[in-house]
């Protein structure tokens, strides 16, 4: 690298295109959202990048994990592992010079290490950044599942490592994909609209850090984490989704095991959380599903939305999942496989086509 003539440059959005929520502070642009990227052109042989991470929690298993992605690839040529606080990892290399169009996702969730760009080197000559390809835009709100949680592990023989964490088998990446859409998520492991998952000998419900704390920001927990007091608010017009995917509850039913006061209080933090959902998406259309990992919660996010039709809008519909089979594989820690990841986006991709279809895109 050292002989090679290099023209350096920051994940400024003059020079590149950035998809997801993210900071940019101190001329380092933080990726911490799943799927989160950034995406530049170029005419030339080879690219670099200069990461920066945290490494939090200490253990292996939480090191952020990144794909990269040449000419239109969906799926990562080369994803990697972020092992070091500060380090230069190679991105593309050839031969041969020609024009590249680079993406660099965040393929590990925001609840674990940090992945910062600190600064990105070309052989070759900066081109003005790519346009996204499609006016179709998808937002994914989820939890574990919308993440990717434990896709490349075994049932009864992996835990959880951001290793076997990966979206790009994900049922959102793969609805994406068939409904030919741009997209971006929200989304955070063990999280809730009313609890974030307890333990069964739990005596009150987890709600210090739920949804609601992280969906008007764009990225309160990376800010948090920086000590700040005051968090940036997201700008809604920067990305306006026609289609919002909910999937949330599968935490939630660990505190509310069918008590009718729990799912009662459930069924109020889950409508008030649809009613923010409009507050800053007031055009678009909200699929809210659920039950992929059980139904614990069907009829109260089922009268949510129906309620929800009454009291606001007819832009809005559920579209309940099947419970994961065993035949078709468990993921770590009783995740979803990517079987039934597919299955999740054949059902959503068909519901998001229909959608799409009747806005005329």
């Amino acid at each position: 690298m050292n002989a090679e003539k290099l023209y350096s440059f920051t994940a400024d959005s003059k020079n590149v295109r950035v998809s997801g929520r993210s900071i940019f502070e101190n001329n380092i642009r933080y990726l911490s959202y799943t799927n989160s990227f950034i995406e530049f052109e170029f005419t030339g042989t080879a690219a670099y990048a200069e990461l920066i991470s945290d490494l939090t929690p200490p253990e292996e298993i939480y090191r952020a994990w990144a794909g990269v992605c040449i000419n239109g690839e969906t799926i990562p040529s080369r994803v990697f592992k972020i092992d070091d606080k500060k380090a230069v990892y190679e991105l593309y290399k050839s031969d041969k010079p020609g024009k590249v169009t680079l993406r660099l996702m965040k393929l590990s969730e925001a609840a674990f290490s940090k992945m910062g760009i600190a600064e990105i080197s070309i052989n070759g000559e900066l081109l003005p950044p790519p346009v996204p390809s499609s006016e179709r835009r998808i937002e994914f709100v989820g939890d574990s599942i919308t993440c990717g949680y434990g896709i490349d592990g075994i049932w009864n023989k992996d835990v959880f490592s951001t290793e076997t964490e990966n979206p790009i088998k994900g049922y959102a990446y793969k609805t994406a994909l068939k409904c030919g859409a741009e997209f971006q998520y929200v989304s955070w492991s063990g999280m809730g609209v009313y609890s974030s998952w307890v333990e069964d000998t739990a005596e009150k419900p987890l709600d210090n850090w739920l949804v609601t704390d992280i969906y008007p920001y764009t990225d309160s927990p990376l800010e948090k984490s920086f000590d700040k007091d005051s968090f940036a608010k997201w700008d809604f017009s920067s990305y306006i989704p026609q289609i919002i995917v909910f999937n949330m509850g599968t935490n939630d039913q660990s505190w509310t095991k069918h008590i009718k006061e729990r799912c009662d209080a459930f069924c109020e933090k889950y409508y008030a959380f649809l009613e923010m959902l409009r507050k800053f998406n007031p055009d678009a259309y909200i699929i809210c599903t659920y039950g992929i990992m059980g139904v614990d919660l069907l009829e109260e996010e089922i009268a949510c939305t129906e309620r929800f039709k009454k009291e606001h809008d007819d832009r809005i519909k559920f579209v309940p999942l099947p419970v994961q089979l065993e035949s078709d594989g468990i993921g770590a820690d009783w995740h979803p496989s990517e079987k039934s990841h597919e299955k999740m986006s054949d059902i959503l991709s068909k519901e998001v086509n229909a959608v799409f279809e009747s806005m005329g895109l």
